[in-house]
């Protein structure tokens, strides 16, 4: 049979095309060969993007019917995920008992993982192509709330250099609430996407013009480094007046890494594409340490990690592995250098560059010591260890509420009435983050003068103890599962590469440091971040016109569809 001039053309470039002027012949060939098509989905070498397009060509009522390969590749992962967690929950206590661990926090802490475990397995198991948001939040949740009983003492260091140890009953409370807390998000989160409300969302894909994007994402990189001294430019009433709005050109730099690693995962990216990602992923990095925060040197690490696991459906452990060293490393000095940088130790003038080396060549020095002899590796990693246990923390605010102090009914929320002011109008608009001095200065970690001057977090878990007790924690984080799922569901929901989910991964990696921190800090102004995000990429979006119809395009290799074709023939 003769073949239309497209259909030579894309064949000859390595995919075949189904010619959109034959829909009857397209049908006859859709159908039987769907079985052929669902099999090679995942071991064909074809770039991710063009694999989607294989089920953009499938009926509604087969797109959601797994093949076999898949079924029984998906009920090996439920097994090993249930055995895993079975497992661990028997044994880890029982052995854990022989060095002095109690045996019920010990399986109480175990549940925790295995709940925030759930997700992940979920999202390979179901071979999920959604953005792995909730299974990368639930991993941070683990982190921080799992395995500190494991690593940690049963204390939290309160102000004036006293320590609260707390009881074993106030912290097998804690991790039952976290179980129910974070059992609660999930609830939220999934329940909410099966409703017909979340299925009829709309979804701001905003597809993006690629050589637009291209050009956007360089312009960013030239950018990144004024923006970043706009705090030392601009008067400080006039900063403050459009804080919001310069924080989220900052946080542009994270979008620019989210397309072009959507550009290089799907296999659409040229060479010089990833020496632009690098570029900025370092730009960014250098820019957080100079500002002496971990968190936004972590963020464009993590960024990328979130799209490479969404595009290749691989687990970045060695990515994961590498924020953690980052973390451990820089840690234990992260005052000192903060001292420096805020009170001009180091110059004013200084480069990004300098900033960056000065604290690295600091906390070289203090693991030198370390692995001298000096002190113990306990010690040395207490002041990371430190910051990332939420378990005891929320233990402490278990204890003294409300026997102390009695629970707010909703005060530390109010910020939330006054969110949608914007600060132009209103300049004496007040601060977010009023729950976080309320706990630091209420629980004894700190005084009114060193609340003004250093940041603590009160978690989001701890916050909605705080205001409800127990029935807080469990209808405030489904709620709050509920609003990531419809956030994700407008914003997150477009095709990889898109606007849309660009700004929200952007948004979202703050969410694996933020719950640790208070509501308001995380959701106060996430409605104008994510409009103004998408309102930036507006001028670099597709034309309707350019954009090729995918339903009308089956994206395999040339030699499987022949294949599938021939199979339907006979």
């Amino acid at each position: 049979m003769r073949k239309s001039k497209a259909g030579r053309l894309q064949e000859s470039h390595g995919e075949a095309y189904l010619p959109t002027s034959s829909q009857r012949n397209f049908e006859s060939v859709r159908q039987p060969a769907f079985s052929c098509k669902r099999e090679q989905l995942k071991l064909s070498p074809v770039p991710y993007e063009s694999r989607v397009r294989i089920l953009r060509t499938l009926p509604v009522t087969q797109l959601y019917q797994p093949s076999l390969l898949q079924r029984q590749s998906g009920l090996h992962i439920w097994v090993r995920y249930a055995l895993a967690v079975c497992g661990s929950v028997i044994l880890v206590p029982l052995v854990l008992a022989q060095y002095g661990y109690s045996p019920l926090k010990v399986f109480l802490a175990t549940i925790l993982l295995g709940v925030c475990l759930y997700p992940t397995a979920r999202n390979f198991a179901n071979r999920e192509v959604d953005l792995p948001a909730i299974p990368v939040l639930c991993l941070a949740y683990a982190f921080l709330f799992a395995i500190p009983v494991f690593t940690r003492e049963p204390a939290v260091r309160l102000a004036f250099g006293q320590t609260a140890y707390l009881d074993d009953e106030n912290i097998v409370a804690a991790l039952l609430l976290s179980i129910l807390g974070v059992g609660a998000l999930l609830i939220g989160f999934y329940g909410f996407r099966a409703t017909t409300l979340a299925k009829n969302l709309p979804i701001v894909g905003l597809h993006l013009d690629e050589k637009k994007a291209v050009v956007y994402c360089v312009a960013i990189g030239l950018l990144a480094p004024l923006l970043a001294r706009a705090e030392d430019v601009l008067p400080e009433p006039l900063f403050l007046q459009l804080s919001a709005l310069i924080r989220v050109l900052q946080n542009q730099a994270l979008v620019a890494i989210a397309i072009l690693g959507s550009l290089i995962y799907s296999g659409r990216g040229l060479v010089w594409y990833r020496a632009l990602l690098y570029y900025i992923i370092g730009l960014t990095v250098l820019q957080g340490l100079a500002n002496a925060f971990i968190e936004q040197a972590i963020a464009p690490i993590a960024t990328l990690l979130i799209i490479r696991w969404q595009l290749t459906k691989r687990l970045p452990l060695m990515g994961i592995i590498a924020a953690i060293v980052i973390i451990l490393f820089l840690s234990p000095v992260k005052q000192e250098y903060r001292r420096a940088v805020w009170f001009e130790k180091i110059p004013v003038d200084a480069s990004s560059v300098d900033k960056a080396w000065f604290w690295a060549r600091q906390a070289s020095r203090y693991w030198m010591d370390t692995f001298s002899g000096q002190r113990s590796l306990v010690e040395s990693t207490e002041q990371a260890a430190s910051r990332t246990d939420l378990i005891h923390q929320f233990a402490l605010v278990y204890s003294l509420t409300p026997s102390e102090i009695p629970y707010q009914y909703g005060a530390t929320y109010s910020y939330f009435l006054i969110t949608l002011i914007p600060r132009a109008i209103w300049p004496e608009k007040p601060e977010a983050g009023g729950a976080n001095k309320f706990f630091a200065v209420n629980y004894g970690l700190t005084t009114e003068e060193g609340a003004r001057r250093s940041t603590f977090g009160v978690s989001l878990l701890a916050e909605s103890y705080i205001n409800f007790g127990w029935v807080g924690v469990i209808f405030i984080m489904a709620f709050q599962g509920a609003l990531l799922n419809l956030l994700q569901r407008i914003f997150g929901d477009g095709k990889p590469g898109s606007g849309g989910q660009a700004v929200y991964v952007a948004f979202f990696v703050f969410f694996l440091n933020g719950i640790g921190t208070s509501a308001d800090i995380l959701f106060g102004n996430v409605i104008q971040s994510l409009l103004l995000g998408c309102a930036l990429l507006w001028w670099i979006r597709a034309k309707p016109s350019t954009m090729r119809p995918l339903e009308t395009r089956l994206a395999l290799p040339a030699e499987q569809l022949r294949n599938c074709s021939s199979s339907a023939g006979r």
